[in-house]
């Protein structure tokens, strides 16, 4: 098989992708890939290190309202495509697969255009435009929640499969638990807090952490594993006059699933892919969903939690380091912690990305000679 994957901005667009292919490589041996990324997003880091021959083209985020920046990105989408166009021809793709992020817009139809046929996945509650359009011209749309189908009304087939990511994390070993130990100085004896904000980091719930440090120096038997961002942790570390030795605070972790497994809390974001590890692992989360995103997706992704009992919610503008603290006393030192897991564990799918790939399969046999 020869597969085009295309997906970036954030590790959630890109992260699923990649586990698809482990799994098809996996289960159906040597696969050729070629990954077709955005020129600005994470991607050009995460891919690249895993050796996976990877070309960028331009990408934007369409607008639907007509005004000159819209003019522009609409350009930059019309550029996108005639590349988009040269490498399908190129690499001459048996099926494509699109995991969100502009740049999955001018890939797949850029396969349409070639009659190649192309799967969507959506992890989102709520899509946005991009794979909306996306969903038009593919063969099939993988989505995360029942309720999200409403919003592909002319796809040709929408399937429920969840986040590949639930199913590949819990592939971690004992060798990788120990080694993320050793690296990040974890003590088994206390009470593991992680928190990061999304892949990018969050200015705003980095404030909060640095005024609500400070406390750790009270609850010695807690730790905390600040993951800040790369972009952002100059600044943290500059903000931060005095921290606690049971506070360790780094910019990034690349061996996320070799980590959470050992957590007691976790802090985070509400995007799809974490999401999809807190209940694979049943963590005890406490969400923080960005404001910033496309139709503020991610308070309804929490949404999906926080209904069943699955996790507690602060919203970003209700973030202060009172609040921040009295939920961590919650999940930490409450029966309500045990509840939290117990209900996140029973929202898993752990069988997604065999769902997810038995689509692909699918799409795949449509085009093979008969």
């Amino acid at each position: 098989m020869r597969l085009m994957l295309t997906g970036g901005g954030t590790g959630g667009h890109i992260y699923p992708g990649l586990t698809l292919l482990r799994y098809l490589e996996k289960m159906y041996g040597s696969i050729e890939v070629l990954y077709v990324g955005s020129e600005r997003g994470l991607e050009q880091d995460i891919v690249k290190r895993t050796g996976i021959p990877f070309v960028s083209i331009p990408a934007a985020g369409l607008r639907r309202q007509l005004s000159l920046s819209g003019l522009k990105t609409a350009w930059t989408t019309v550029r996108g495509y005639w590349k988009a166009k040269k490498l399908v021809r190129q690499f001459r793709p048996d099926v494509v697969v699109g995991t969100g992020g502009y740049v999955t817009l001018p890939v797949v139809f850029a396969a349409a255009a070639y009659n190649v046929p192309s799967v969507v996945w959506e992890g989102n509650a709520r899509p946005g435009l991009t794979n909306q359009l996306c969903a038009r011209k593919a063969y099939g749309v993988a989505v995360c929640f029942e309720d999200t189908k409403k919003w592909f009304p002319k796809a040709n087939k929408v399937v429920v499969t969840g986040n590949p990511r639930a199913s590949e994390v819990l592939e971690v070993d004992e060798a990788q638990l120990a080694a993320a130990r050793r690296q990040y100085r974890l003590s088994p004896g206390k009470k593991l807090i992680v928190c990061f904000a999304g892949s990018r980091g969050a200015e705003t719930v980095n404030e909060v952490w640095a005024k609500t440090i400070p406390k750790f120096a009270e609850k010695p038997d807690w730790q905390l594993l600040y993951v800040t961002g790369d972009k952002h942790y100059e600044a943290v570390q500059c903000s931060l006059s005095d921290v606690p030795p049971n506070v360790t605070v780094i910019p990034f972790v690349h061996d996320m699933p070799a980590v959470l497994p050992q957590a007691a809390a976790l802090v985070t974001r509400a995007g799809s892919s974490t999401l999809a590890e807190i209940c694979s692992f049943g963590l005890a989360s406490i969400l923080i969903p960005s404001p910033y995103v496309t139709a503020n997706h991610q308070e309804e992704n929490a949404r999906r939690l926080v209904d069943k009992g699955a996790a507690l919610m602060i919203r970003e503008s209700e973030l202060t380091p009172e609040s921040l603290w009295k939920a961590l006393l919650t999940v930490l030192e409450t029966n309500q912690g045990d509840a939290l897991r117990r209900a996140a564990k029973q929202l898993a799918t752990p069988n997604a990305v065999r769902d997810l790939g038995a689509l692909v399969m699918e799409a795949w046999e449509t085009r093979r000679p008969s």
